[in-house]
């Protein structure tokens, strides 16, 4: 009641005044907020993200650039790009058609055969993340123990890997001791798929297996309680409670492996010591940095990443719409 009797007194003041012809106080001036302090956290921001911007183009956006102008001159690395010989087209008819067609769709079919590995690993991660979501003695160490080889140097690992299967190395050492005949792992096609294979399961599952086990601590107990009582048997469990509820990372597991996969190269290229015979150990990679050592033609390597780049974007579109509809439907 006060502050509406002290309202109307100033209003009434104000009126006289106006009245009188005496001009009104001025109003109290409204405080700005100042802009300095934001300023200058706006700069310290810029400061502290400089290195990364400056790497993205320094080693992203400018060698991105060079590649794409690449495409189109027969260049060496060495001399000028623009004083090399522009060849406009001349790189994609080799690839689609022309002399180095069968090389590189050769090291796509390659690339595939050791993308077998991916789906081995998310079945096993499943199996093996079932196993270890329980509680009982040891299974923290079992879970490092598994995952341990996805940390290890991939190139001690590949070299550990070929000293054993090597023609002479200790895998077939033991076949011949029991007097079997020895095995080519690395000298016949098929010896070398199952053994790149063999190789790269060994190393992702204990990832898949961790995101895996991350996994299943969402999953309903009720439901699986509720199923039990129901009468379900463990399969019926797994494929209806369990792998749906699991879908989201073995979705993300999928895409990722397979962005990995297509672009493959250290694992075949240490383990044979090269591409292998008939260069199956070539892969779409391979296939780029073997044209970038001497004799070299980077606008043939250009024009084999950027490909290899539109594959790797189509497919992830594809699997990302293929998610899309099913989360709608």
């Amino acid at each position: 009641m006060e502050s509406e009797a002290l309202k109307a007194t100033e209003t009434a003041e104000a009126r006289e005044a106006e009245t009188l012809g005496v001009p009104a106080a001025p109003a109290a001036p409204v405080q700005k907020k100042k802009g300095g302090l934001k300023r200058v956290e706006n700069i310290v921001g810029w400061v502290y993200i400089s290195p990364m911007i400056v790497g993205i183009l320094v080693f992203t956006a400018v060698p991105l650039i060079m590649s794409f102008m690449a495409m189109f001159y027969q260049w060496n690395g060495v001399t000028s790009l623009f004083e090399s010989k522009f060849v406009g087209f001349g790189h994609f008819k080799d690839i689609f058609g022309g002399l180095y067609s069968a090389m590189y769709w050769n090291s796509l079919v390659h690339t595939l055969v050791f993308a077998i590995q991916l789906p081995v690993c998310l079945i096993l991660g499943i199996f093996l993340a079932l196993a270890m979501n329980r509680q009982m003695r040891g299974v923290q160490a079992f879970r490092v123990i598994y995952y341990l080889p996805g940390v290890m140097s991939v190139v001690a690992v590949t070299i550990v890997w070929q000293t054993l299967f090597k023609d002479d190395g200790y895998i077939n050492g033991i076949i011949a001791a029991v007097g079997m005949k020895p095995i080519g792992w690395t000298s016949s096609k098929l010896g070398i798929a199952l053994v790149v294979n063999l190789l790269l399961v060994w190393k992702g599952v204990g990832y898949s297996t961790l995101m895996l086990i991350a996994g299943l601590q969402s999953v309903s107990t009720d439901q699986l309680e509720a199923a039990r009582i129901d009468g379900a048997n463990g399969w019926v469990i797994l494929l209806k409670i369990t792998v749906p509820a699991l879908y989201p990372i073995i979705f993300y597991l999928f895409v990722t492996g397979l962005m990995g996969a297509l672009q493959m190269f250290n694992e075949p290229f240490i383990l044979l010591g090269g591409y292998g015979i008939d260069n199956f150990g070539m892969t779409t990679v391979g296939f780029v940095y073997n044209f970038s050592g001497a004799p070299s033609n980077l606008g043939l390597s250009s024009v084999g990443a950027w490909i290899l780049a539109l594959i790797i974007f189509i497919v992830t579109a594809i699997q990302m719409y293929v998610d899309k509809k099913r989360e709608v439907d």
